[in-house]
């Protein structure tokens, strides 16, 4: 027999902590979205660093329970999840204020304008992909080649803009100190994300093309799954984002992104350091259409807009198909005035002749791009694997339907990508099963 209790900031559950006596104690830190609102809560309230803050924490009762204390908090934790899903957290959240809105943008803003206007926007391919054809070897940094080789990365931009993008993303996906540190490069950040941002400007806003300063994940484990604090990871991404501006980039992409924490730290760093700079947010549902830390598309635009992020979607992944499942949902769960983006790898990579390629053929990318034109995709673009020849047959198939109606997302969820209730459940009776077994 054990004894489990939950801890509560305000009404949010936050950890559950189940013991046998008074010293042996076991605790499960519930998923990283429930601390998100907790933060978000506290900025509605504005009690963000005060002492009201601290004083809203409280722990419920404890409750016995059978079962032993890390079977039982376990247990008790995925039922805490399943009986508050992201929609009731988001109308608790409501309850305490109006959604916190976005700095407006700059009136000159293209990007927006474009968008507001209807635009659909072509953005660009793989960078990685084409640096490894240009000779980047696996233990090479590509940002280093900003200003080793600028020509190379000077090419592929301009490749890319021949082809016919309309947006080309900065070669400074890993420009974090914390990724740059793995090849000693940690005291140039600025410099080679600068650099970086420079070379796209001057071939990209001769031809009226936008910008975009590339942010990937920031190299290091973000709490709560790891040491680094949210305020330590904005620090990393403010340094990065002071370099994109310096080189002039026309709006930031947060990319690739798994975890809340992660997505907030570079948010907030953006808004710090360039307020007036529009923010496209992108998340990797790799995971049976889920992120790594279990977050669904729905879920994603949902919570991204509420902290006023304008543009959400996703990127990378394992191919065209499983992208058009994301993206319907993304249409089906956006809210008014939020725009959506996707860029999906070109198919699924295979191992061949010591090397990897990638299975998705231009026509591939070409169907894809009038897929999510169709679905109401603002900003199309491609990942892992395709090149300028990719970008080239999305332009040309966009072209051809550019006068057909867009029909939108399917006007119900399909039941293909699982809800967090199921989820939870799913887990809970996995561990049921478990201790089932155990007892027997």
């Amino acid at each position: 027999m054990a004894e489990v209790q939950i801890t509560y900031w305000r009404d949010i559950p936050s950890m559950v902590t189940a013991r046998e006596g008074r010293r042996n104690t076991f605790r499960v830190e519930l998923p990283a979205r429930f601390q998100v609102a907790i933060d978000e809560a506290a900025m509605r309230l504005n009690m963000t660093g005060t002492d009201a803050y601290i004083e809203q924490w409280r722990r419920g009762p404890w409750v016995e329970r059978a079962g032993a204390m890390d079977e039982v908090a376990r247990a008790v934790a995925a039922e805490v999840e399943g009986d508050y899903p992201p929609e009731r957290v988001r109308e608790m959240l409501r309850a305490l204020g109006p959604d916190p809105v976005a700095p407006p943008a700059p009136a000159e803003s293209k990007l927006l304008t474009w968008l507001n206007e209807g635009r659909i926007i072509l953005g660009d391919g793989a960078m990685g992909t084409m640096l490894q054809q240009a000779g980047l070897t696996d233990g090479g940094a590509p940002e280093l080649w900003n200003v080793t080789k600028p020509d190379a990365v000077r090419a592929i931009y301009q490749a890319y803009i021949d082809a016919g993008a309309e947006m080309i993303e900065t070669n400074t996906f890993g420009g974090t100190s914390a990724r740059l540190k793995l090849h000693n490069l940690q005291d140039r950040v600025v410099e080679l994300n600068r650099a970086g941002a420079a070379l796209a400007v001057e071939v990209a806003h001769p031809r009226g093309v936008l910008v975009a300063g590339s942010i990937g994940p920031s190299g290091d484990m973000i709490e709560p799954v790891g040491p680094v604090t949210v305020a330590e990871a904005k620090a990393m991404f403010a340094e990065q984002v002071r370099g994109l501006v310096e080189g002039g980039v026309d709006l930031a992409v947060i990319e690739t992104m798994y975890l809340f924490n992660e997505v907030r730290a570079a948010v907030d760093a953006v808004r710090e350091v360039a307020p007036q700079l529009p923010i496209v947010t992108t998340l990797s549902f790799d995971t049976n259409l889920h992120t790594m830390m279990g977050i669904s598309p729905r879920e994603a635009v949902q919570t991204l807009s509420s902290w006023g992020v304008q543009i959400v979607g996703a990127n990378c992944g394992t191919g065209v198909d499983e992208m058009e499942i994301i993206a319907s949902q993304l249409a089906q769960a956006r809210p008014p005035g939020v725009y959506l983006m996707v860029q999906s790898n070109s198919g699924m990579p295979k191992y061949a002749d010591g090397k990897i390629h990638y299975d998705g053929t231009p026509d591939v990318m070409a169907e894809y791009a009038v897929k999510m034109r169709n679905l109401g995709i603002n900003i199309i673009g491609a990942c892992c694997g395709s090149t300028p020849a990719h970008v080239a047959a999305m332009r040309a198939a966009l072209e051809r339907v550019k006068e057909e109606p867009i029909t939108g997302p399917p006007a119900s969820d399909d039941g293909r990508i699982e809800s967090a209730e199921s989820r939870a459940a799913r887990a809970a009776a996995r561990r049921s099963e478990r201790r089932q077994r155990v007892a027997e």
